[in-house]
């Protein structure tokens, strides 16, 4: 899995997505999901058989991934989490901050996944206007987040997500926080007002 061939692969899943929304298409998370089963099965050659949906996490009691594939030969394990933030219909819609917390619980919930085989970790983000909006406000404080241009690595830790955060935002974040970084692999703006970003989760062995 080189750089250039993971490139590939998360641009045509952005391609594949950017058509499926300009068709307006009723998405939900896990139409994204199985939209990028599609690309694993016919861009990087992993069996449908291998792919593994709510995977017991490995250090967090009770908690799953939604995505795991083992390690085979000479290509590393990879896990994926997903999250599809959208406006819900009107007297629906939960605090834009708990939102943003549960984006950084669903990143801190990939660091703490730990294994003695080589792994990746991958966090696929989509969202409408309203969240986009959120994390681009500079008096959120998400902007390097949210903006990382790919090839880009931003280092979060606690006192990333402590400073300058409202309580709801760091409630929802949750306890497992652990250091590491985040290298963003695709930022993109389709045409029809859809941001897609897909960030990997180095984590520090431990």
């Amino acid at each position: 899995m080189n750089p250039e061939m993971i490139s590939m692969f998360f641009q045509r899943f952005g391609i594949l997505l950017e058509d499926r929304f300009s068709k307006r298409v009723y998405t939900t998370e896990d139409s994204i999901r199985y939209t990028l089963f599609y690309c694993l099965t016919r861009k990087m050659q992993i069996h449908p058989s291998d792919i593994i949906q709510e995977y017991p996490h490995t250090h967090i009691p009770g908690a799953k991934i939604d995505t795991y594939i083992p390690p085979m030969e000479k290509r590393p394990g990879l896990i994926f989490e997903f999250k599809f933030n959208r406006k819900m219909p009107a007297g629906r819609n939960p605090a834009k901050s708990m939102k943003a917390g549960k984006v950084f619980a669903d990143i801190f919930r990939l660091a703490n996944f730990q294994t003695d085989n080589n792994i990746r970790r991958f966090f696929v983000y989509i969202t409408d206007r309203l969240m986009a909006v959120y994390f681009q406000n500079p008096s959120n404080k998400l902007q390097n987040f949210f903006n990382l241009n790919p090839g880009d690595i931003l280092r979060i830790d606690r006192a990333y997500v402590e400073e300058g955060h409202p309580k709801t935002f760091i409630k929802n974040v949750g306890k497992n926080i652990v250091d590491c970084e985040v290298l963003c692999h695709l930022n993109k703006l389709t045409k029809s007002n859809i941001w897609i970003r897909i960030y990997e989760v180095l984590a520090r062995e431990r």
